[in-house]
């Protein structure tokens, strides 16, 4: 992924995104056996079950070139395409964010992402990004052989819908 990251600071403290890493990965291993691409559903207040839907609504069948999967359950607030790039919406605040002084958001066409600092230092494995500034926040999680010109198709393609459907609160910083 081309990525232009501000310097981040870590501090003291344990990880908490062992647990999120380690699901994403079993998501992406199920989602490559052919059936529907397992998602973990995040529970929703009404408010944010509605916004959900109309950004899922308005998302594309074709992502990036890659063919639309199913994913389950199937009333998941999300999306798959490929082998296994998967939307989320309604997520939680993202493992790591609060634990940086300062933690990096990297904007692509007007979206603020964050990107957990591990996932781009390696050159291979899942890339996770989660909006910084909408809510409610949004997850893309972007397996390995996606990693470059495709994960920022996606993200680029991804922009519009959500910056129409979801609310701004904060600009990327």
């Amino acid at each position: 992924m081309v990525i232009t990251r501000r310097a981040a600071s870590r501090r003291p403290g344990p990880s908490r995104g062992r647990g999120v890493v380690a699901a994403g990965a079993l998501a992406l291993l199920l989602g490559a056996c052919g059936g529907p691409v397992e998602v973990a559903a995040p529970a929703l207040d009404a408010e944010s079950a509605a916004a959900c839907d109309e950004l899922l609504g308005a998302l594309p069948d074709d992502l990036a070139g890659l063919e639309p999967r199913e994913v389950s359950p199937a009333d998941a607030p999300a999306r798959a395409w490929g082998e296994g790039l998967v939307l989320t919406c309604g997520v939680e605040e993202p493992p790591l964010f609060r634990e940086l002084i300062a933690p990096s958001c990297d904007e692509i066409v007007g979206v603020g992402w964050f990107f957990p600092p591990a996932d781009l230092e390696s050159e291979d494995g899942p890339v996770t990004g989660t909006t910084i500034g909408y809510r409610p926040r949004v997850e893309v999680l972007v397996p390995d052989e996606y990693r470059g010109g495709v994960s920022f198709t996606a993200l680029s393609e991804l922009a519009a819908p959500i910056t129409e459907h979801l609310e701004l609160v904060q600009r990327c910083r």
